[in-house]
């Protein structure tokens, strides 16, 4: 992380951020991967899912090495939308660090 900002051309004193809590790009990525595995739950295995939406809320840093619980549920699910939220909690403390929320669009299934 250190190095793309020296790539950047932003000269930083500070070490590299991955050393205080995850990058955004990693949260980001579990969130929807996590999402996406609850959504299929409760949708029909043939409906493609569209993801129209995705927000995320840091609300404590955690270091980079501290295990994590990621919790899902849905939150509302209907014939073309389902929405699923997903929250962090540091697995020793249960103190909550991150919470996301999806949107998934389901796609109908074409009939030709």
């Amino acid at each position: 992380m250190y190095q793309l900002f020296n790539l950047w051309g932003l000269n930083s004193s500070f070490p590299p951020l991955s050393q205080f809590s995850l990058p955004f790009w990693v949260v980001a990525t579990i969130v929807e991967l996590v999402s996406i595995s609850c959504a299929r739950t409760v949708v029909a295995k043939g409906k493609e899912l569209f993801l129209g939406e995705l927000s995320l809320s840091y609300l404590s840093a955690a270091p980079a090495k501290v295990k994590a619980v990621a919790d899902a549920s849905v939150v509302r699910s209907g014939r073309n939308v389902t929405v699923i939220a997903v929250e962090f909690k540091m697995k020793k403390t249960r103190k909550l660090i991150y919470t996301g929320r999806t949107t998934f669009y389901n796609m109908p299934i074409a009939k030709l």
